[in-house]
């Protein structure tokens, strides 16, 4: 998530149960944060395990696929399990009116052909009070620093048209499969002719940058050298600047940072955001995603900013916002991301390098749009904080999937699991 964390610490393998304040220390956003995580896969573990990895109550059993009609159909409200999440949807809604799918039926999510798989899609979003004004607190004052941010339950109601013989169960093993690939490596070493501070960096430091929280993320999605490129961004990717109004290559926000670590500057590279974009980046692969732009002029006054190419027009009603990357691409990158290469490392800033390790055996990785790695990095150490020497796969996102129904013509096959409330002893 690209939240304003210090960082991300909470690992399931661990097994820890509770983080505890210890009297008179400082308080850390990570051990608060850690501490709901672990509530959270507690209870999700305990779900998947009672019930199965996808099913919902009998007595209120939503995502029933009915009213099959030409380009739609209607979702039943109720609640939903899957892989330990409840997913709810309040009220009966159509395909084509999910909240969270914006839904293109005459374009990507047609429903095609005689015989389709209807599925659920669930994934967790970061949400501030730029996505949600309800979360901005007016005594704070306008201009006020957010003091939190939310995650968000994502839900849509896809629908793959299957072509021969091919089977639910096996597509959507594929999905599941296909969720983590590639593996990256970190390290950091010095710079040649880097001129510390003697004061505050340690003799033979490598990292000389500030305390951070680095995050390396999939711009473009598809296999390494042949499309697929990243950026990355030393606050987590969580500078960003709601968007007032957008004509041509001019944009006008409603702010440009609070001080000089998150202000916007010429020659920084954005992306423009809005509800939609952020709930459809998968369509990066194999697609190519919406381009970066790089950043030509500020006016300070009018809190315009002058783009060297024009962005689409974000939706006004969709909370559109610019997201600030530090990455600088190469004269060459047509959408503003760095070209994947499996192999060499690559360097970032201060003394900070990533690998993107080839594969083993075979072709290159295939990389998601939207998937991402964090790591620190801090200062006191000179180092980043990396225990993966041989590489891991992304961190997120996590996709999770669970089959709605099969359709074949106009004939509708629930594929839905349900279990009785409350569980019978022994069942």
């Amino acid at each position: 998530m690209h939240g304003d964390f210090s960082n991300i610490t909470f690992s399931p393998d661990r097994n820890y149960s509770t983080v505890f304040d210890l009297q008179g220390r400082v308080g850390l956003d990570a051990n608060r944060n850690e501490q709901t995580a672990i509530l959270l896969h507690y209870l999700r573990t305990a779900m998947t395990d009672l019930v199965g990895p996808h099913a919902g109550p009998a007595a209120d059993l939503g995502f029933v696929v009915k009213d099959l009609a030409d380009l739609d159909f209607t979702i039943k409200g109720g609640r939903y399990y899957v892989d330990g999440i409840l997913v709810h949807n309040p009220a009966d809604v159509a395909y084509t009116a999910q909240p969270h799918a914006f839904i293109d039926a005459r374009g990507p999510d047609k429903l095609t052909g005689r015989r389709y798989l209807v599925y659920l899609k669930v994934w967790e979003r970061h949400v501030t009070e730029v996505e949600d004004p309800a979360l901005h607190e007016p005594a704070l004052g306008l201009h006020h620093p957010d003091s939190g941010s939310r995650a968000q339950v994502v839900w849509q109601v896809r629908a793959h048209p299957l072509t021969g013989d091919e089977e639910p169960d096996t597509w959507l093993d594929a999905q599941r499969s296909a969720d983590r690939t590639g593996a990256l490596q970190v390290r950091a070493t010095r710079e040649e002719g880097a001129d510390d501070d003697p004061c505050t960096a340690l003799p033979g430091a490598a990292y000389t940058g500030e305390n951070q929280l680095y995050r390396v993320e999939i711009r473009s999605g598809g296999t390494a050298g042949e499309g697929a490129g990243f950026v990355w961004s030393r606050d987590n990717g969580s500078v960003i600047f709601p968007i007032r109004g957008c004509e041509k290559d001019t944009v006008q926000v409603t702010t440009l940072g609070r001080d000089w670590h998150t202000a916007l500057e010429p020659g920084q590279w954005v992306e423009v955001v809005d509800d939609a974009v952020s709930t459809r980046r998968e369509l990066g692969t194999p697609a190519p995603a919406a381009p970066l732009h790089r950043v030509e002029d500020i006016d300070l006054d009018t809190l315009t900013v002058t783009l060297a190419t024009a962005p689409s027009p974000p939706g006004p009603d969709r909370h559109p916002y610019l997201r600030r990357w530090d990455h600088v691409p190469p004269a060459k990158a047509p959408d503003g991301a760095v070209p994947i290469t499996e192999g060499p490392w690559i360097p970032l800033e201060h003394g900070i390098e990533i690998r993107f390790a080839p594969a083993p055996d075979g072709p290159a990785h295939q990389y998601r749009n939207g998937d991402y790695w964090t790591f620190p990095a801090r200062r006191t150490l000179a180092d980043v904080v990396w225990p993966h020497p041989q590489g891991c796969p992304p961190h997120g996102v996590p996709y999770h999937y669970a089959p709605l129904a099969l359709v074949t013509g106009s004939k509708v096959s629930p594929l839905l699991t349900s279990f009785a409330v409350p569980l019978s002893p022994g069942a």
